[in-house]
């Protein structure tokens, strides 16, 4: 399997990189390189594409010296729709990239919001690298925050943190945040809720989630954290995760019907203000044929081969 991360050769960018690359180097994964330009390719590769493919063939050789396996490649066109045909094309695991478009309360989809709905694997955002390089280098656990609920995105969130931890050992945090009354309607109760209801939802949403998180691998540390949720979960998880001073908050995804939906999901609220490093998870995204098919060029017919010396 791959790894793949987008640059466009910012500081932000440089920090996915480096996260991207010990990833690859615990497992020996194959690191893929790409940046992508807007709009189509207009003839023949002009200045622009020139200096980019120059930048990442510069920075691939560097890890190359490293000893990883990289590739690279320029694609054009929209980013997510680019990024998810590369991703199907090399079957790739994980996409990682920079946080180039973090904005405070922004009322328009951000370039990330596009990637995290429009490809359908994995992706970490990264806020920094420092948490992850002493976590590669075997200082301490990554602290994470895993938010769950009854859905199947969740379930499929929890799983791919035991993929994760292939990388290294984590320490897990493992926070629902719930709605006695909406746990009490879902359960079937047909009577009003008394206040005892609330203590046995409590005991028995807490024997679940832990039975959940018995199969994870023993490098995974792990505790189970019920919140009863006022007003907006997404702020009461940032609350949460800043409390907790984790390094990473990860969330299962799923489909949102339109721009107003997506906007007023958790998973924006946390992208826009998360201070830390986010994953979402995929739980029912759009098909990689799908995205193949919806992107003009092919990513196979794009890749810049490495440079071979004189």
């Amino acid at each position: 399997m791959t790894i793949v991360c987008a640059t466009h050769f910012t500081t932000s960018s440089s920090d996915a990189v480096a996260v991207a690359a010990h990833l690859a180097r615990r497992t020996a994964q194959p690191l893929w390189l790409v940046c992508v330009l807007p709009g189509l390719p207009l003839g023949p590769s002009g200045p622009r594409e020139k200096t980019v493919t120059d930048a990442l063939h510069l920075e691939a050789g560097v890890l190359r010296d490293q000893g990883l396996e990289v590739e690279v490649a320029l694609l054009h066109g929209k980013v997510e729709r680019a990024l998810g045909r590369l991703c199907a094309d090399v079957r790739a695991q994980l996409l990682v990239i920079g946080d180039t478009s973090h904005t405070k309360n922004s009322l328009f989809a951000t370039p990330v919001d596009r990637i995290a709905y429009g490809v359908a694997v994995p992706l970490i955002v990264v806020r920094s690298r420092k948490p992850f390089e002493a976590w590669a280098k075997g200082e301490r656990p990554l602290k994470v925050l895993l938010a769950i609920d009854h859905t199947w995105s969740s379930a499929l969130a929890r799983e791919w943190l035991g993929g994760l931890a292939a990388y290294g050992p984590l320490d897990l945090l493992a926070t629902h945040v719930w709605s006695p009354a909406a746990e009490h309607s879902r359960r079937g109760g047909d009577k009003p809720m008394l206040d005892s209801d609330e203590a046995s939802l409590a005991e028995v949403l807490m024997h679940d989630a832990t039975a959940a998180l018995v199969g994870l691998p023993p490098n995974v540390t792990w505790r189970v954290q019920l919140e009863v949720g006022r007003g907006n979960i997404g702020v009461q998880l940032l609350t949460i995760a800043a409390r907790e001073q984790v390094d990473m908050m990860v969330l299962g995804t799923h489909p949102h019907k339109g721009p107003l939906a997506r906007l007023t999901s958790v998973s924006h609220e946390v992208l826009q203000n998360a201070l830390m490093s986010v994953a979402l998870v995929p739980g029912e995204g759009a098909p990689a044929e799908e995205l193949a098919r919806a992107t003009p060029t092919s990513a196979r017919g794009l890749k810049e081969r490495p440079r071979r010396s004189t």
